[in-house]
Formats: structure tokens, C-alpha cells, sequence
């Protein structure tokens, strides 16, 4: 899997604001904020910021002109002195706005200071933090981690849907922003998913986690085959019935004794397809089967031999009619 991080060199960014920049760093800059609109609105923050700093208003009360006259009319080593001390204040002024600004960016701008962003998009990735944990990211998902842990807590925060394999460390818990839920681990293997109805499901594939709604407070803990809901304000837990929670991340999709119109749900979201039924019988069924990184041709094989059905493939578009005998 291809790493997609939007990490940039903060210096690099000081050589397209002061405009000192070649060619070569202005192609590299335009891939870096069309990679992810985030990085162009992070840029846009602070090259206000850069602007502001160079425009306050400090100097727009300067009148050159003026001054100039009163310097010419008085001596010149005690001119030329206040000169220096009034532009030098002015140099200080700028700076310690500068500096202020720079040091917000750092602390808050992923892919700026601290903090590394990856973002997938059309494919899965996985990234290593410094600590070892692995993160495998779904397709259109992202995460946003500081590039070190030196605080005794590990802070990341996502959106869409990760699988995490914490690396133990019983001195620092591992902790996870995602919407309205905060995750929270010492080492440990789970799923997390942002459902589109705007609620946050945790798989627990082994080891122990807690899952906090942040405005109630409420707390539950979770342990291996069990998962979390958090939606609104309500948390739910249960038993983990879903066989295929985590099969975007192996490839794996197990069915057994599963309603057709069910299993035909999986494959579209698994195999990004649209199957239209015209076999009404297969309503009724239960399907039994067990896929490990098949592709999509060898399970239309499978249920065409197993169901006795005729599948026609248009693209993306699978039509499952009866088989004339």
C-alpha cells in the first residue's frame, strides 16, 4: 500500500510566501494543496496571517514624507538614532506577530508543524505512528497524528473508517477523536467506522476499549467480539454479529446461512458494484461461502454453480436472472 501523507516542510512553505521559490518547489507546492483541500485552506490561514503581520496598522500610519522632512531638520546621529529605534520597534512588533502566528500553526495545522495528516482516497492505506501502532486506513477515510508522542497520552483523530493495532504501552493510553466519540486503548485491535447516518460503530477484535460519548460523559467498556454504537447521545453495546466488519481490511467475506438479498449487500459494498435481482425465488435463500481476496469473477462462478442462476455484467452492473434449463 502507497503512504499518502500530506506532511510539507514549514520552511518550504516561508519560500512560496516570500516568493524565493523555484519552479521545481511551486510544482511540488501545487501538488501538495491539490492533494487535499485541507492543505489549501491551512495555506490560506497563513498567508492572511503573513499578509496581516506585514500590513498592521503600526505602519499604515507612517508618512514617509513627513518624517522625512523632520529628520532632515534635526541632527543626524540623533536622527538617524530614533530613526533606527522607530523602525526597530516596528521589526519587533512584526516579528513577535509573526512568531505567535507561526507558533498556532505549528501547534494546530496538520501537515504544517506537529501534527502529519494521510488522507486515502481511492485506495486503502496504511501508516506506521511513532509508536508502532499500525493504522490501516478504508478508502476515503483520514487521520490526523502528531509525528511524535511526548506527552503522556497518544492523541489521533479520524474520520471514515480505520482498523487499529495499538502497540502496548501501559504508560500512555491510546485515544481517538472520531465525530462525537473518543476511543480509548492501551493496546489493543479494533475497527472504527463513521456510519453515513452520522453514527460511530467500534468492532473490538481483541484486547479492551472504552467508548465515551463527549457531551454525555457516558462511558462503556468493550472486549473482544463485542462493538459499540455511539449515535445522537445514546451509546449501545452487544455481541459483534457482523462477520464481515473488517473485511475491507483482509479481503475476507464469510457467509453463513445469510439471507441472499444480504449476501448481494455485501458484494456491492465489497466489490463497489450494483446488482439488479430479477430471480425472485432467491429471495427466500441462505447462502453459505467463504471468500478469501477473491475477485469478483470467481464469485459470480460460485453463485452461479451454487444458486443456478445466470449473471450478465455490464461494468459495474451485475444482472442476476434465473437459469433456463
Amino acid at each position: 500500500m502507497k503512504q499518502n501523507n500530506q506532511h510539507i516542510d514549514e520552511q518550504f512553505l516561508f519560500s512560496i510566501l516570500e516568493g524565493t521559490s523555484s519552479d521545481q518547489d511551486k510544482q511540488q507546492f501545487q501538488e501538495w494543496m491539490q492533494a487535499d483541500s485541507a492543505n489549501e485552506e491551512n495555506f490560506l490561514k497563513m498567508q492572511k496571517i503573513w499578509k496581516s503581520s506585514k500590513e498592521i496598522e503600526v505602519f499604515q500610519k507612517i508618512d514617509e514624507e513627513a518624517d522625512w522632512k523632520i529628520i532632515k531638520a534635526k541632527s543626524g546621529k540623533t536622527v538617524r538614532l530614533k530613526k533606527v529605534n522607530l523602525f526597530m520597534r516596528y521589526a519587533a512588533t512584526v516579528l513577535v506577530l509573526l512568531s505567535l502566528s507561526l507558533v498556532y500553526l505549528y501547534q494546530t495545522t496538520p501537515g504544517f508543524g506537529k501534527y502529519a495528516q494521510t488522507k486515502s482516497m481511492q485506495t486503502k492505506d496504511k501508516i506506521v505512528l511513532a509508536d508502532g501502532t499500525e493504522v490501516f486506513l478504508n478508502k476515503k477515510s483520514k487521520i490526523i497524528y502528531p509525528k511524535h508522542f511526548n506527552s503522556d497520552v497518544r492523541n489521533v483523530e479520524m474520520e471514515g473508517e480505520a482498523y487499529f493495532q495499538v502497540k502496548p504501552d501501559p504508560t500512555k493510553p491510546f485515544i481517538i477523536k472520531s465525530g462525537n466519540a473518543i476511543i480509548e486503548v492501551l493496546g489493543t485491535s479494533f475497527n472504527v467506522k463513521n456510519e453515513m447516518d452520522g453514527a460511530t460503530v467500534v468492532s473490538v477484535n481483541s484486547g479492551k476499549v472504552s467508548l465515551k460519548n463527549q457531551e454525555t460523559q457516558e462511558v462503556i467498556y468493550l472486549t473482544k467480539g463485542e462493538k459499540g454504537i455511539l449515535y445522537d447521545s445514546f451509546i449501545t453495546e452487544s455481541v459483534n454479529n457482523e462477520p464481515n466488519f473488517d473485511s475491507w481490511k483482509t479481503g475476507v467475506l464469510r457467509f453463513k446461512d445469510m439471507p441472499i438479498p444480504l449476501v448481494f449487500k455485501y458484494l456491492e459494498n465489497f466489490y463497489n458494484v450494483r446488482i439488479t435481482n430479477k430471480c425472485e425465488r432467491l429471495d427466500t435463500l441462505k447462502f453459505n461461502s467463504y471468500f478469501d481476496n477473491a475477485s469478483i469473477d470467481e464469485v459470480i462462478t460460485e453463485l452461479e454453480l451454487h444458486l443456478r442462476v445466470k449473471t450478465v455484467k455490464k461494468g459495474n452492473h451485475l444482472i442476476i436472472s434465473d437459469k433456463k434449463k
